[in-house]
């Protein structure tokens, strides 16, 4: 099974390595590792050039647009050559990073259980606190609660490509500036149904809540209007697959 990880970097330039380097020190080696920079005002695309160079699973990609989370995850996902459907994609910030080095291992194990199609799992803060990731258990009320389905966040690539790109991009034609993954998590879950999904007990993410870019700190009233709109949005039909 191959790996596909989406980070995605804005101004990280202090904490990218740290970012880039728990990715490096995986034992689990078929990945495959894009960075996509959704341009910095800082120096943090030049540090990762440097830091990944000879290792040729790293990939930087220095966007000419502002795709923000959902329109990187969908650069990636549906139009990157060589991602192939059966692929597991994971995420992880350009600000955060992986909890230990078996993280890449234990996912495989999940995914080879059976026909799990998403997991997620449990994440902890910079500072030692435990996240509030908690696993999805009733999909036709999970628009409407509390959302819970973060990190650590993986799916196979062939349900990203089942969601329409028209839903990642807003009223004016521009990518979801944030919370982008109330979208993106809820399509889906909605799309597997819990039969091909697994929640992660253990602590596979560190979240670093000390950015100051970090959405909830600069776009709570954007995020609040997100939402509504996710709520009020039609839930996705059972994916079939043949």
């Amino acid at each position: 099974m191959k790996i596909i990880v989406g980070v995605t970097l804005y101004n990280s330039g202090d904490v990218v390595e740290k970012t880039l380097g728990s990715i490096m020190s995986q034992t689990y080696k078929n990945f495959v590792c894009y960075i996509t920079d959704d341009l910095s005002t800082d120096n943090s695309a030049d540090i990762v050039e440097n830091f990944i160079k000879g290792d040729d699973r790293f990939h930087l990609i220095r966007n000419t647009e502002k795709r923000y989370q959902g329109g990187n995850y969908d650069l990636i996902c549906r139009d990157t050559e060589g991602v192939d459907d059966e692929d597991i994609f994971i995420e992880v910030d350009g600000d955060d990073w992986l909890a230990n080095s078996k993280v890449f291992e234990r996912v495989i194990e999940i995914y080879k259980s059976g026909d799990i199609w998403i997991a997620n799992g449990s994440f902890k803060y910079s500072d030692g606190r435990m996240g509030f990731s908690q696993p999805v258990k009733d999909i036709s009320s999970l628009r409407h609660g509390p959302y819970t389905a973060s990190h650590l966040r993986t799916w196979k690539i062939f349900l990203w490509r089942s969601i329409k790109p028209e839903d990642l991009i807003d009223e004016n034609g521009y990518w979801w500036s944030c919370a982008c993954d109330l979208v993106f998590m809820y399509d889906m879950f909605e799309l597997s149904g819990l039969d091909h999904y697994i929640f992660m007990e253990t602590v596979h993410y560190i979240y670093n809540d000390t950015n100051p870019f970090n959405e909830h700190k600069q776009y709570m009233p954007k995020i609040n209007q997100m939402v509504q709109i996710t709520k009020n949005k039609t839930p996705r039909e059972r994916l079939i697959r043949g």
